[in-house]
């Protein structure tokens, strides 16, 4: 869980470059926020913070108590390590990596879906996160 939401955003608009799709939540465009509510059934007082929207079938969102997508739900407190396996595993240049693989606690592993160019900052947000 994040107890300070306001050093995630922070920490955002620090290293954000020229993104298309992915955005603090406030800044989504007001349709977008709509597609994203009737996608997702959020916890009381769950906070959204940071999303990534392309279509009801490729979205994530990160919120105060979770990181949601159209594939999975994780708590983040359930969130044990963030891997860049595409760049340093596989060897593709930074400008290539659309992806981040998020191991859970219970060694469940998941990928989560990119905007390209955007996988430093998600994996510094995210990394930020899990150690506080």
């Amino acid at each position: 869980m994040i107890k300070n939401i306001n050093i995630v955003r922070a920490k955002f608009k620090r290293i954000k470059k020229d993104f298309f799709k992915t955005d603090l939540y406030e800044n989504l465009d007001e349709n977008l926020q709509y597609q994203i509510n009737n996608n997702i059934l959020f916890l009381e007082n769950e906070i959204p913070i940071l999303g990534y929207f392309v279509s009801a079938n490729n979205y994530w969102l990160l919120t105060d108590i979770r990181l949601i997508t159209n594939n999975f739900i994780i708590p983040l407190d359930d969130i044990e390590i963030i891997n860049i396996p595409e760049v340093f595993d596989e060897g593709r240049r930074n400008s290539e990596c659309d992806s981040l693989e998020i191991v859970k606690k219970d060694s469940g592993v998941y990928m989560l879906k990119l905007e390209k160019l955007t996988w430093y900052v998600i994996f510094n947000v995210l990394t930020f996160i899990i150690r506080h």
